[in-house]
């Protein structure tokens, strides 16, 4: 009986969108028809549950025979006079529209298929190199080059560099280099028809001077002259961090500790040179405490720059020396011999000091260094 009453108010609610419409089709009482949004087939089942009881599909529009609702299934008449499950929402009374038509595949542009493949062997092709220095070498003194998101002139732009420009290079592909503009710390690659290469001048170390070096993470030498009368000790050496001393066994030479250590703040940072001037003062803010703090900024015979901190507290004298190399923080603490009567560091010895630190060398050893 409820069977009856509930078929007979559906087709109460239908008969006004059939008087609206008479091009719709409405099934019988126990006949409806299937729907998919997307005009897709519908699965048959040998029971009222998902699972691998698939027994069949029907087409979108396929008009069928119901037997009973049970919650969100239908019990349908199947082939040879058998019985099936269908979900219920994919079932209508009236015959649904004709099955969308599938959206037109993009016609494929052959110019950028093979863009698209010239880049990718770019890519595939691309190896890092030593860092060397480029200058822009435009098709005429006042034209530009572009600096590209990718090895590819079919992509985005980064940068226009006037001719004469000095760029950095850190990798090459066949026909282009991987760049860093030094003056904005923005990378990409630029065609190797437009630049020319400058060779890189290194500082002359005597070869008799005595040479301290420490391979760092595998990737770069830390190379520098030794003082007379100093050694070099490595306390600790792990992949993020190196702690070494510089030793005298005259008490009157001040002791230096080196530090190489990887900070996630500068994880992006090349040298010091590219900090900001924001960033630089929030960098000296970092060694401001209670006591006084002078800074001094130079730069090593390479032209790294160096952040030069004296501290004189009420019982001790230090002197910090900063620089940052590939995202290592790289810092050397000089302190007066703790046996030493006078605690105070020399204006002779802090010279001295920041002299051998100039000299810090860093050597790339992509590659080499295993």
């Amino acid at each position: 009986m409820k069977k009856i009453i509930s078929a007979l108010l559906i087709l109460a609610l239908l008969l006004p969108l059939c008087a609206a419409a008479e091009d719709i089709i409405v099934g019988d009482l126990d006949t409806m028809f299937v729907y998919t949004e997307n005009g897709g087939k519908l699965n048959v089942r040998s029971s009222p549950y998902t699972g691998d009881n698939i027994i069949g599909q029907l087409e979108y529009g396929t008009m069928v025979t119901v037997i009973e609702f049970m919650q969100d299934w239908a019990c349908i008449e199947w082939r040879d006079d058998s019985i099936a499950y269908v979900q219920s929402r994919f079932l209508q009374w009236y015959e649904p529209a004709p099955r969308p038509k599938p959206a037109p595949k993009p016609t494929e542009d052959p110019q950028k298929k093979e863009e698209e493949r010239k880049k990718q062997a770019e890519l595939i092709s691309e190896v890092d190199i030593d860092p060397i220095t480029l200058q822009v070498h435009a098709s005429r003194s006042s034209g530009w080059v572009n600096v590209r998101i990718e090895p590819s002139a079919a992509t985005k732009r980064v940068e226009s560099c006037p001719d004469g420009t000095r760029l950095t290079a850190y990798g090459k592909t066949t026909n282009w280099y991987r760049v860093v503009d030094p003056s904005n710390g923005k990378a990409g690659y630029i065609h190797k028809n437009y630049v020319i290469e400058i060779p890189t001048p290194r500082p002359v170390i005597d070869p008799a001077a005595q040479l301290g070096s420490l391979s760092v993470n595998g990737e770069f030498l830390l190379q520098c002259r030794i003082p007379e009368g100093y050694k070099l000790q490595v306390i600790s050496a792990r992949s993020a961090k190196i702690i070494a001393t510089l030793t005298s066994d005259d008490i009157l030479k001040p002791q230096m500790m080196l530090t190489v250590a990887f900070d996630e703040m500068y994880a992006n940072v090349e040298r010091m040179n590219n900090l900001s001037e924001e960033e630089m003062e929030l960098l000296k803010a970092s060694y401001s405490d209670l006591n006084e703090v002078r800074f001094i900024e130079t730069e090593t015979s390479h032209g790294s720059k160096l952040l030069i901190a004296r501290e004189i507290g009420e019982d001790e004298d230090f002197v910090s020396i900063l620089s940052i190399y590939q995202g290592y923080s790289i810092e050397f603490v000089l302190s007066p011999n703790p046996d030493a009567a006078d605690k105070t560091l020399t204006e002779e010895q802090i010279q001295k000091s920041i002299d051998f630190l100039s000299d810090l060398d860093f050597i790339p050893t992509v590659g080499t260094v295993k």
